[in-house]
């Protein structure tokens, strides 16, 4: 019983500490959630990108008004989500200050 629970709560911290992550440059749809070498899983799993090209949504801001909802982690080309699900266009996006 001790290793079920032990195993459960592995998951929950595994999940908890799982990056938002976006592209910065135009993905791709993902194949029954899995991408091609090179490539990590974005928007919720539904799209690919290119390693170099992902970041993690939480820790970028907005300088200007956003555009709008970030609809699973993609926005439309020029823009990049931030924290709070924003589409932000991409001159206006920055890295929030990490503590």
């Amino acid at each position: 019983m001790f290793k079920v629970i032990a195993i459960s709560a592995l998951f929950c911290v595994l999940a908890t500490e799982a990056a938002n992550l976006g592209c910065k440059s135009k993905s791709n749809y993902s194949v029954d959630g899995k991408c091609p070498e090179g490539q990590v899983a974005v928007g919720g799993g539904f799209n690919c990108c290119d390693k170099a090209d992902a970041y993690d949504i939480d820790s970028y801001a907005c300088r200007g008004e956003s555009f709008g909802p970030a609809l699973g982690g993609t926005c439309f080309d020029g823009a990049l989500a931030v924290a709070d699900d924003e589409c932000c266009e991409a001159a206006q996006a920055y890295a929030k200050n990490k503590k």
